[in-house]
C-alpha cells in the first residue's frame, strides 16, 4: 500500500461535487455537437502516420514503400522504453515514407498508406462482431499480461498527453497504486467526443477500468465526470450497478470548471492528494487514465485490437456540419472538414483540440493523431486579437491559477530573460492550462511566456551540462 503519510481517499465519492481552488468557467459551447451520436465517415483515400505521435522516442518503420499492409498490422516499432508502436488503421499499400505536417507546426517523417477501401470495410465489419462486456471475466489474467497487451497495442493517453499507457499500469514495489481515476471531465469548451463515448460505450470503459485496477493492484477506482453531463453520470452509474462486479468503483460528479480535467487538478479534487511538483501520480498512489484510454485498453486486452482509430469532435461555428466522428488514425483534417460540408465563409481559425490549450493548425493537411480529441473551428468575430497592455497588478491570474502560482510575476521574469528568478518562482510547476491568459484584462499572453520560459530553462540546463 502507499505510504501511510498520504491522506485517505474520501469514503463516499458519490455524495458531493468535487472541485479544486481557482480555475475559470468559460462559455461551454458544447451544443454544436453534444447531441450528435458518434458516426463513422467514409474512409479517406490515404492516411498519414507520423512517427511522432506519442510522448518519448519516435517510432521506427518496419515496412517499406510499396508494401501491402492489412488493417491492424504493425508498421512502426517503438524506439525506446518510452515510445509506442504504430499499426495500420487501413488495409492498403505503403505509398511513401516522407515528412508531413505535424501539430507542432513542423514537418516530421511519416508512413503514407493508400487505402484499400473494400478490404478495410471488410475488416471493420469483422471487428464490429467483437464486443466487450462490462463484467468480462478478468480473474485469469495476470497483471503482466495486461501490461504487455497494452504495450503491444500501442495505446497512449487519449486525453492529449499521448504518454504510453503501459508505463502507468506497471507495478512498482516502491510506488504501489491503491486508486485508479478515470478522467471523464472533458472540461475544454466545445469538445464532446468523450461525453458521447460515455453515453454510447459505457461497457468497454468500465471493462478497461477494471483491467487497469487488476494491472496496478488498486483496490478502489472512480470515474470523474463534470456535473454538466448528468446523462453520462447516470449512464456510468447504471453500468456499474448492472455489471455487479466485485471491484469497488464509484462515479464521482465534479464541478464543471476549467481545468477540471488536468491531472494536477482532478486528482486532488477527488482524492485529496496532491501530485508533487516535478513528480507524477504514482508518487501518491494514483493511476489516472482518460475514459477513451480505458475503452482502448479493453479492446486491446479482450479483443487483441491495436489502437488504430479514435473518436474526434469536429465542432464550432466555422464548420458547416459539426459532429462526433470515429476515424482512422492518420486521417487528414482537411478530409474530415470536407466530409462535414466544409468550412463556413467566416471560418478564421482551426484549433487542434479545444480553444484553451489546443494549438492552431498551421496546415489543414495535418493528420489526426492518437492524442487528438477534437478539431475546433472558430469564426472571425471569435478570434479578433486584442492589443497587449501593461500589467495592472490586479491579481486575477493569481486568483485563477489552479496550481497557486503568480503568473504575472513569472511572465515578467521570462520577458526579461531572468530565468533563474522564474525558476525560483516555480515556473516549471505551470501546467500551461491558459487560465491566466484567459482572465488577464491586459491581454498579456502569459501562457506563452510560461512555455517560452520552460524552453529557455531547458536550453540553459543543456548548455550548463556541456
Amino acid at each position: 500500500m502507499p505510504s501511510t503519510k498520504l491522506p485517505p481517499i474520501p469514503p463516499d465519492l458519490e455524495r458531493t461535487r468535487w472541485t479544486f481552488r481557482g480555475g475559470v468557467h468559460p462559455p461551454e459551447r458544447k451544443t454544436f455537437s453534444e447531441e450528435r451520436a458518434i458516426e463513422r465517415p467514409a474512409l479517406p483515400p490515404e492516411v498519414r502516420l507520423p512517427l511522432v505521435m506519442h510522448a518519448g522516442a519516435p517510432a521506427k518503420p518496419v515496412v517499406e514503400k510499396k508494401a501491402e499492409v492489412a488493417r491492424g498490422q504493425l508498421v512502426a516499432e517503438p524506439a525506446g522504453f518510452i515510445s509506442a508502436p504504430i499499426h495500420a488503421p487501413v488495409s492498403g499499400t505503403v505509398k511513401d515514407i516522407t515528412p508531413v505536417w505535424h501539430p507542432s507546426g513542423r514537418m516530421v517523417p511519416a508512413i503514407i498508406l493508400a487505402t484499400d477501401a473494400e478490404a478495410t470495410a471488410a475488416a471493420i465489419e469483422e471487428e464490429a462482431a467483437r464486443t466487450v462486456a462490462a463484467d468480462h471475466d478478468i480473474s485469469a489474467l495476470a497483471p503482466e499480461a495486461i501490461v504487455e497487451a497494452v504495450k503491444t497495442a500501442g495505446i497512449v493517453g487519449l486525453g492529449g498527453a499521448a504518454f504510453p499507457s503501459f508505463v502507468k499500469l506497471m507495478r512498482l514495489p516502491e510506488k504501489p497504486i491503491d486508486f485508479v481515476l478515470l478522467n471523464g471531465s472533458e472540461c475544454e469548451p466545445y469538445l464532446t467526443a468523450d461525453h458521447r463515448m460515455m453515453l454510447e460505450r459505457p461497457a468497454p470503459i468500465l471493462a478497461g477500468l477494471r483491467l487497469a485496477m487488476r494491472a496496478t493492484g488498486a483496490e478502489r477506482a472512480a470515474i470523474a465526470i463534470e456535473d454538466n453531463k448528468p446523462d453520462a453520470i447516470e449512464t456510468l452509474r447504471a453500468a456499474v450497478r448492472e455489471a455487479n462486479v466485485s471491484e469497488r468503483i464509484e462515479v464521482a460528479a465534479v464541478k464543471s470548471k476549467y481545468p477540471q480535467g488536468g491531472e494536477r487538478t482532478l486528482i486532488p479534487a477527488v482524492t485529496r492528494r496532491a501530485v508533487p511538483v516535478g513528480g507524477f501520480p504514482p508518487d501518491i498512489g494514483v493511476c489516472i487514465l482518460n475514459v477513451g484510454t480505458a475503452a482502448a485498453i479493453a479492446q486491446a486486452v479482450v479483443c487483441g485490437a491495436p489502437l488504430i482509430e479514435r473518436e474526434v469532435s469536429l465542432t464550432g461555428r466555422g464548420v458547416r456540419e459539426p459532429g462526433n466522428l470515429l476515424v482512422p488514425i492518420g486521417t487528414p483534417v482537411s478530409y474530415l472538414v470536407e466530409q462535414r460540408g466544409g468550412l463556413t465563409a467566416d471560418a478564421a481559425r482551426v484549433i487542434l483540440g479545444g480553444p484553451m490549450m489546443g494549438p492552431t493548425a498551421s496546415h489543414l493537411e495535418i493528420p489526426i493523431l492518437k492524442g487528438m480529441s477534437g478539431i475546433t473551428v472558430m469564426v472571425a468575430d471569435e478570434v479578433r486579437p486584442r492589443p497587449e497592455m501593461p500589467c495592472i497588478r490586479c491579481g486575477r491570474c493569481v486568483d485563477a491559477c489552479p496550481v497557486d502560482l503568480m503568473p504575472a510575476l513569472i511572465g515578467r521574469y521570462v520577458a526579461k530573460r531572468m530565468i533563474d528568478e522564474a525558476l525560483a518562482t516555480h515556473l516549471m510547476a505551470c501546467v500551461e492550462c491558459g487560465t491566466c491568459s484567459y482572465v488577464c484584462p491586459s491581454s498579456i499572453p502569459l501562457v506563452q511566456y510560461m512555455r517560452s520560459g520552460k524552453f529557455l530553462a531547458r536550453k540553459l540546463q543543456q548548455q550548463q551540462k556541456q
